[in-house]
C-alpha cells in the first residue's frame, strides 16, 4: 500500500470537531462510512454505568478576554480555545485571579492545550480557557473582563463497528479513537492506518474475524461493553488499541494484563523482525488507554496496546495541542506501523501446531528432503546471511520440537527468527510428508463473572 494513502484520509478525519457528545460526530462517522460499511449505537446523554456518566452535548457561544475594553483573547477561534465541558462565567477579574484559569504550554508557544478532563468527570466542571502560550505572555498585572457562554444539551455519544467476517466466529478486535478534535497522531492518524488495515483485510480468507471499533476513550468503550451481549463478549478472543502512529520514536507494544498470550508473542515477533525500532513494556506503560476497559473484571478481553510512545506521560512533544496535526506525520512510519499489524494478522492466521511423523534423525542435507540450512565451516567459503547461525542452532534443537507441543509462533520466538520464514521452511517439513501442521487457534479463556444475584 502506497505509505501516502493515509495522509488525505488523516486530514479529512482531523477536519471534524468531535468530542465525546459532539455535532460533529455524525459527519466524522457518514464520512469514515465512505471507507468501510459501519454499524453506529448511540448513548444517550445522562446514561450512567458503574459510575461513569454519557456527558450532554456541549457547545461554545462566546469566549472573550478583553481588557480595557480591548480584545486580547477569543476562545472560539479554535474548537481547543475553551476548556472542554467548560461552565459559563462572566465577571471581571484581575491578573492573579485570571491566571489559574489558563491553560498554556509555554515549550510550544503557538499551541492550544486539549483540556478534557471534565467529559469525563462532568461533575467536577468548572471553566477554564485555553490560551497559546505567545498570547499568554503578553498579559500581566491589569484587570480583565471575561465572558465566556456554554451551553449544554441532550445529545447522543456515537460508537461505531465494522465487522470483517471470517470463517469463524472467534473475534479480534482493533479499536481507535474519536474524541480528540483535529488532532492526528493522538486520534485520527490511528483512525485511517486502521481503516486501510481492514480494506486490505476485506478480499482476504481468514480464519478469525475482525472487527474495527472506534468511539470515545473510555466513555464510549465503557457502554458499548456494557450492552454487548454476553454470548458476542465471549467470541473476542484479543484485541489491540492502537494510536499514536506517525511521530518519531519506536513503536511501543505494551502487553495483555496477564502477559503471555499469543496476541503478545506475535506482536513481540513482528516488532523486533519488521520495525526499525521497537519497545516491548509491561500493561499499562505505553501510553495508557482503552484496554483498561476490556480487561476489565468480568470481560478480561486479552489487550494490546499499540503507540510510538516517547515517555509514558509525554508521548511527543505536541501530544494534547493543537499541533498534533497531519502535517506532523511521516508516512514511512505509519506505513512501518501498518505492516507490523499486517504480520501480526498474517501470524495469527498462520499459527500451527507441529507434529512429527517419523522416528529418529533426519537428513535433512539428503536430495530427498533438502531443508538443511547452512552454517559457518572453517575449511569452506559459504557467503552465509547474518543469521546463519540462529538457523543452525535452530537445527540442533527443531527435531524435538515436533512432538505436538509447540506452535510455529514458539519455535520462532524461542530462536528469534521472523514467524513467516520459520513458517515457510515447516511448511516443506510438511510438504514432505515429515510433519503435520494444525491450525493453532487461540482459545477464549472465560473471565469470571459474579452470578447475576450477586451483581444486583
Amino acid at each position: 500500500m502506497d505509505p501516502h494513502a493515509f495522509l488525505p484520509l488523516t486530514r479529512e478525519l482531523c477536519a471534524f470537531a468531535t468530542g465525546v457528545v459532539a455535532d460533529d460526530n455524525e459527519r466524522l462517522f457518514a464520512r469514515i462510512a465512505e471507507e468501510v460499511p459501519l454499524r453506529l449505537f448511540r448513548y444517550p446523554s445522562g446514561e450512567s454505568f458503574n459510575g461513569w456518566v454519557v456527558p450532554q452535548n456541549w457547545r461554545v457561544r462566546r469566549a472573550e478576554i478583553r481588557r480595557d475594553g480591548r480584545l486580547v483573547f477569543d476562545g472560539r477561534r479554535h474548537t481547543l480555545g475553551v476548556a472542554r465541558y467548560a461552565k459559563s462565567f462572566r465577571g471581571t477579574l484581575d491578573w492573579e485571579e485570571l491566571k489559574p484559569r489558563l491553560v498554556t504550554k509555554s515549550d510550544l508557544p503557538a499551541a492550544y492545550v486539549f483540556h478534557c478532563m471534565w467529559q469525563y468527570r462532568p461533575w467536577a466542571a468548572d471553566w477554564a480557557l485555553s490560551v497559546p502560550y505567545e498570547i499568554y505572555r503578553s498579559l500581566g498585572p491589569g484587570r480583565y473582563e471575561v465572558a465566556l457562554e456554554t451551553e449544554y444539551a441532550p445529545g447522543e455519544m456515537l460508537v461505531a463497528q465494522h465487522d470483517k467476517k471470517g470463517r469463524s466466529q472467534k473475534t479480534i478486535v482493533f479499536h481507535s479513537n474519536s474524541c480528540h478534535p483535529h488532532m492526528a497522531n493522538d486520534g485520527f492518524a490511528g483512525t485511517a492506518l486502521l481503516i486501510r488495515l481492514f480494506q486490505w483485510l476485506r478480499p482476504r480468507d481468514t480464519y478469525y474475524s475482525y472487527r474495527l471499533l472506534i468511539g470515545p476513550e473510555h466513555l464510549g468503550t465503557v457502554f458499548y461493553l456494557r450492552d454487548l451481549p454476553r454470548e458476542e463478549l465471549d467470541r473476542i478472543v484479543c484485541g489491540v488499541f492502537e494510536e499514536m502512529p506517525g511521530t518519531k520514536g519506536p513503536i511501543k507494544i505494551a502487553s495483555t494484563f496477564l502477559g503471555g498470550h499469543k496476541i503478545d508473542a506475535a506482536f513481540r515477533n513482528a516488532v523486533r523482525h519488521f520495525a526499525k525500532s521497537h519497545a516491548l513494556v509491561p500493561w499499562r506503560q505505553g501510553a495508557g488507554n482503552d484496554e483498561t476497559v476490556w480487561e476489565a473484571p468480568g470481560y478480561e478481553v486479552p489487550f494490546i496496546e499499540a503507540t510510538r510512545s516517547e515517555a509514558l506521560l509525554e508521548p511527543y512533544p505536541e501530544y494534547h495541542t493543537s499541533l498534533d496535526a497531519p502535517e506532523l506525520m511521516d508516512p514511512g512510519q505509519m506505513a512501518e506501523f501498518l505492516l507490523v499489524l499486517q504480520k501480526v494478522i498474517e501470524t495469527l492466521e498462520s499459527d500451527a501446531r507441529v507434529t512429527r511423523k517419523f522416528d529418529g534423525l533426519v537428513c535433512l542435507s539428503n536430495p530427498e528432503y533438502d531443508l538443511y540450512m547452512e552454517r559457518k565451516d572453517p575449511s569452506v567459503e559459504k557467503n552465509l546471511p547474518e543469521d546463519a547461525e540462529k538457523w543452525g542452532y535452530l537445527l540442533d534443537c527443531l527435531l524435538r520440537y515436533l512432538d505436538g507441543t509447540m506452535t510455529i509462533l514458539d519455535i520462532a520466538e524461542k530462536h528469534d527468527l521472523p514467524f513467516e520464514r520459520v513458517h515457510r521452511y515447516l511448511s516443506r517439513f510438511a510438504e514432505k510428508g515429515l510433519v503435520r501442521l494444525d491450525f493453532a487457534p487461540i482459545e477464549r479463556v472465560p473471565p469470571r463473572r459474579l452470578a447475576e444475584a450477586e451483581v444486583r
